[in-house]
This record gives structure tokens, sequence and C-alpha cells, in this order.
């Protein structure tokens, strides 16, 4: 019989506020490409450079919160029992939403069907390059998942693992700049182990207690490095930035800001939904929404993107929650 799963009540609290992350940094790309006609976060004012800094961290606040789930009760588990798991989890509705969406683009664009192109969009699907774009990130997911328990039963000493994550993630992201395809999916996923484990080292050293103390001084100089990288506009400076300091302090600072509000119900209520708004709220309800107010003509800021935000939370939850009262549910999740 397996033992009771703990329980810690920030991480839950931290998928809420990631989850409203991942809905803002949907809304703010609609309002970057559609109503500022905008490639890049660089080119733009200082105020929407900011709210996407502020924003973009939801990504490795995920995969931090899936290592220090793995240290809490995974750790120990056979690596089969695991993985099996874990992906049974996700497959299902991965699978479902994105045939689904994958279909849908063959009726619409009916005319112009190509197989052999349409058998390698299908295939790109497993790597993260999906009509419902937002499940890039469970193939991500199960590469993690499957690499990293390896190297945590491989490499027993933390520091010593930790210098050979951080230097594949180097060596990657270094070569990424003079070979393309090392940029792209699924190569880019090897970045997001450094979160996995960060959340292990988390855990496994009551990292909370240790540093508790100092939570004001790694949130306020996480405001201070976020204000300040803000102010750079050049691309190739902005990437090794984000990547390397302001990605993982986001990490660090929301972690112990979440601490202080760990009962909030509103991010209680989100965080036990979050993988299901993730599921259902693209690539329709945050995009059409963000349609309707370019198109009557409210969409004059960044600032916008937060109501659409809004609406999309209320409109995601309201389908999961007829879906989960109907036979849908077992067809989807």
């Amino acid at each position: 019989m397996d033992k009771v799963k703990k329980w810690v009540p920030e991480l839950q609290s931290l998928s809420g506020l990631s989850i409203i992350f991942v809905v803002l940094i949907h809304a703010t790309s609609y309002y970057l490409l559609s109503v500022l006609h905008m490639d890049s976060f660089e080119k733009v004012d200082y105020s929407t450079r900011l709210v996407d800094n502020l924003i973009h961290g939801a990504v490795p606040m995920f995969i931090f919160i899936a290592g220090y789930k793995y240290a809490l009760n995974d750790s120990n588990k056979p690596y089969k029992e695991f993985i099996k798991r874990r992906v049974n989890k996700v497959i299902k509705p991965f699978l479902v939403i994105s045939i689904t969406f994958f279909t849908k683009d063959i009726i619409t664009n009916a005319e112009h069907i190509n197989i052999i192109n349409l058998c390698k969009s299908f295939l790109r699907i497993f790597i993260g390059y999906n009509a419902a774009y937002q499940l890039w990130y469970i193939p991500l997911y199960i590469v993690i998942l499957l690499v990293y328990p390896i190297l945590y039963k491989m490499i027993k000493d933390e520091r010593i693992r930790s210098l050979f994550i951080l230097g594949i993630v180097i060596t990657q992201y270094s070569l990424s700049w003079f070979i393309d395809l090392l940029a792209s999916h699924p190569f880019d996923f090897v970045y997001y182990l450094l979160y996995f484990h960060m959340g292990l080292i988390f855990c496994k050293y009551d990292v909370k207690n240790k540093f508790m103390k100092f939570d004001t001084i790694i949130i306020a100089a996480y405001i201070v490095i976020t204000l300040a990288i803000t102010f750079n506009t050049i691309d190739y400076v902005a990437g090794p930035l984000k990547k390397f300091i302001l990605w993982p302090l986001s990490v660090m600072a929301y972690y112990f800001f979440v601490i202080r509000i760990k009962e909030n119900k509103i991010l209680q209520y989100l965080g036990k939904y979050s993988f299901y708004i993730f599921l259902l709220h693209e690539p329709i309800f945050c995009t059409d929404i963000s349609y309707f107010f370019k198109s009557v003509g409210i969409y004059y800021s960044v600032f916008e993107s937060f109501i659409v935000g809004i609406f999309t939370l209320i409109v995601t939850m309201i389908l999961y929650k007829v879906i989960e009262s109907t036979f849908i549910k077992k067809l989807i999740f």
C-alpha cells in the first residue's frame, strides 16, 4: 500500500501563482504580436518589458515544484514505477487535446493538405510543436522526468550533480548560438533540469527554514535586479541575463513570497486546478478574449492583459467545472 503523500501548502500556492503567470504570458504575447505588431519584448516600452520579466518565470516555477515534490515523495521509488505514474497522468489529456486541434487544423486547411508535411507536423507534437501551443510543456516535463531520476541515481554527490547539470545547460546554450537546431525543441529542454534540481535541493536541505529570515532581502534583490535588467533592450544580451540571473532569482523570490501568503484561498484554489487551467485556457479562450478586446478598440496597453487574464481564468474554470460534472472528464483526463 502506498504511503500517504506529503503535502506542502506553499507549493500549491506557488502553482496558483504560476498558472496566473502562464495565462498572463499568453495574454501579453498576443498584445505584443497582434496589437503592437512586434516580435520581441526588447523592442517595446519599459512597462511592457517589465511585466514580461516579472511573469516569465512561470515554467521554471512549475518545474521547480515538480523537483520539490520528487524529493518529497518520489526520490526513493523505483524508476519504472515513478515514470509510469507521472507520465500516465499527463499523456492522455496531452494526446486528446493535441489530436483535437491537429484535426481542426486539417479540416480548416483541407485544400492545402500534404501527407508528408502532415505526418511531420503530427510527429513534431511530441517534441513540443503543437497547435495547442501551451502543450509544449508536456514533452518538456516528460523529458525532465525521464532524465533527472537517472542523474539522481548515478551521481550521488549533490555538488557534482549540480556542476554536471550546469555544465550541460551552459554547453547547450553556448552551442545554440552557432547551431540553430540546438536552440529548438527538444534540445532546449535541458535548461529546465536546473529548476527540477533546484526544487530537489530546496526540499532536501530545508532551504525554507534556513533562509526564511532572509526572505525580504531575496525578494527586494529580485525586484531591484528585475527593474535593472528591464532597462536592457538588446536581444542577444537579454537571453543570458534572463536565463541565468532573472529566472532563477524569480523562482526563489516567488517561492519565499508565497510562503508568506501560503494559505491564500485564491492561490490555493487556482493551484488545485492549475493543470486543468493550463490544458484548457488556450488556444481558444485567451486568444479569443484578447481578439475581442482588440476588435472593440479597448486594448490600449499591456495592463489590459491582466483583465484578459482574469476573464480567461474564469471562463476556463467554468468549462472545467462543466467537464468535471459530465462523462467528458473520463474521455479527456
